[in-house]
């Protein structure tokens, strides 16, 4: 269902980023930190204005359907690319909690980023993308405990994907 504009949602999210943004540091292991600290520049520069990391976020969260185009323009065709695209514009669940305090939107942008610079890295095999693409993917369960495999699953898609075992262990190395 539908959730209101700005609603805090279940996580105490905004509370968490509240006291990050007054110095204290993250109150508990029970959740991740990244959204948080998210919400904490925000709060520090304008106050208990959540609607403030909220625009950005539903900004953030419109670039999805680009991510997913280029990824699949990069991996497929461009009649692919557009499918890809518009069904993740109209069918995606972010469009659901992009206005409320939940990490799922942003954490699903920055993944999405991650996998798009994966796939690049694998056609460019230049380092800096691999670096870049390691660096989302380790931001990425900061939000989202849940994907804190990818990464592992990533370099063995990357041995499997190499013809020599010192390019695996490079790119390996790098994700």
């Amino acid at each position: 269902a539908p959730h209101p504009w700005g609603w805090e949602g279940i996580d105490h999210y905004h509370d968490f980023g509240l006291a990050v943004a007054r110095g204290e540091s993250f109150p508990t292991t029970d959740y991740p930190w990244g959204y948080a600290y998210y919400l904490a520049p925000f709060y520090r520069a304008f106050g208990d204005r959540p609607w403030i990391p909220l625009v950005v976020q539903v900004s953030l969260n419109a670039f999805a359907p680009l991510l997913v185009y280029a990824f699949a323009r990069t991996e497929f065709d461009e009649r692919v690319a557009v499918v890809a695209a518009l069904l993740t514009g109209f069918l995606s669940f972010n469009i659901v909690y992009a206005s409320t305090q939940s990490s799922d939107s942003l954490c699903n942008v920055i993944f999405v980023a991650a996998i798009l610079i994966f796939a690049r890295a694998r056609r460019q095999r230049g380092s800096l993308t691999y670096v870049a693409a390691g660096i989302l993917l380790g931001i990425a369960p900061q939000f989202r405990p849940n994907l804190i495999l990818v990464p592992l699953m990533l370099a063995l898609f990357t041995i499997i994907d190499r013809r020599t075992a010192a390019e695996a262990a490079r790119a390996c190395l790098l994700v």
